[in-house]
C-alpha cells in the first residue's frame, strides 16, 4: 500500500523538492499553462478541467491546504498576468471574467503537482 500523501505534508514535499522529478513530471502531464514570470502557470480551472472535477472540488483543496496550495497575484502583477493572456489570445470562456477581478489564485507546476497528489490519494 502506497503513503496516504494527504496526512503527510513531509512526503508530499519530498517528491516537490525533486528537480528531476518536477520536470519529468511536467513533460508527462502535457498540461498547457501559461508562461508567467519565468514559470509556467495554470489556474483553477485549467486544474479542474485537468482532473475531471469540478471547479468547486479545486476551490475546496485550495481551502483545505491554502498554506501549501495558494498564490494570490494582485497589483501590477495581475495587471502583468492579464497582459500575458491577452498576448496569448486566450478566450476568456476558459478562465471566467478576470479582466475585472482584483485578485486571481495561479498555481504554478510544482503547487499543481501537490494538488495532484492531494487529489489521487483521496480518489484511491
Amino acid at each position: 500500500m502506497g503513503k496516504d500523501l494527504t496526512n503527510s505534508a513531509v512526503h508530499r514535499q519530498n517528491i516537490l523538492n525533486n528537480p528531476y522529478a518536477l520536470q519529468e513530471i511536467e513533460k508527462a502531464t502535457h498540461i498547457t499553462g501559461i508562461p508567467f514570470e519565468g514559470k509556467t502557470v495554470v489556474l483553477k480551472e485549467q486544474v479542474a478541467d485537468f482532473f475531471e472535477v469540478t471547479l468547486r472540488t479545486v476551490e475546496n483543496y485550495l481551502s483545505q491546504y491554502e498554506d501549501e496550495l495558494v498564490r494570490v497575484i494582485k497589483g501590477n502583477r495581475l495587471k502583468s498576468f492579464k497582459s500575458v493572456l491577452k498576448e496569448m489570445d486566450v478566450p476568456e470562456i476558459y478562465f471566467g471574467n478576470i479582466s475585472k477581478t482584483p485578485r486571481l489564485d495561479i498555481l504554478d507546476f510544482r503547487t499543481f503537482l501537490n494538488l495532484a497528489m492531494l487529489v489521487e490519494s483521496e480518489r484511491e
